[in-house]
């Protein structure tokens, strides 16, 4: 799921960067249009701050998305172990009524009611691991969109706070930026605010679950 979620992060995140580009691109834009016409009519070429982070790094050190991973992976775990268990009862009836129906202690009415309750039971444990895996699927899908809503929100407020005009994604996997100067690489200051602030949220929550 590790590989999952950084694939799909870094897709989630190139869209949120480039809404922040883009309000970031506006911004100036509404700048330069209140500046004098003499300097608007200036042929210099525009100036821009730019800066990028690297997804890879971000999302392995970020400590909410890896406590995000943790939680289901446990949860993933637990809701196999159940599967297993259940699946192991039901091969274990199922061996026992082939064992019955091979020695011939079946009527042929106790032979079909058994049949049906075998049938019905198996119909629930697959039942069961659909409901599991999609409800884990809704839960991760709501909990990765906010994860990326506060990186997001994040990057925006940093990109005014620090006056860049553009942050772009590199990595590994997903990667439109063919190169970039390491002086340029503002991953570990992101890294180390995201970080910050998640701890100072993560004792509330901690509390609003007692």
């Amino acid at each position: 799921m590790k590989k999952f979620t950084t694939l799909v992060l870094q897709g989630l995140l190139m869209g949120a960067v480039a809404a922040t580009i883009m309000s970031c691109n506006n911004a100036n834009n509404e700048n330069a249009a209140e500046e004098p016409a003499a300097k608007a009519s200036s042929k210099e070429a525009p100036s821009y701050k730019i800066a990028y982070v690297l997804i890879d790094t971000l999302t392995s050190q970020y400590q909410k998305c890896k406590d995000l991973e943790e939680e289901f992976t446990k949860k993933r775990a637990n809701a196999e172990s159940t599967i297993q268990a259940k699946g192991k009862s039901f091969t274990a009836q199922l061996q026992d009524f082939n064992r019955k129906y091979q020695s011939n202690q079946f009527t042929q009415q106790q032979f079909e009611a058994e049949q049906v309750r075998l049938q019905k039971l198996q119909q629930d444990l697959q039942d069961l691991e659909a409901r599991l895996s999609n409800s884990l699927q809704e839960e991760y899908q709501k909990e990765f969109q906010a994860l990326t809503d506060t990186i997001q929100n994040f990057t925006k407020s940093y990109a005014k706070e620090k006056g860049y005009d553009f942050i772009l994604c590199k990595s590994s996997g997903i990667d439109n930026v063919l190169y970039a100067n390491e002086a340029y690489d503002v991953t570990d200051e992101v890294v180390k605010a995201l970080n910050k602030r998640y701890s100072k949220d993560a004792p509330k929550k901690e509390e609003k679950k007692k």
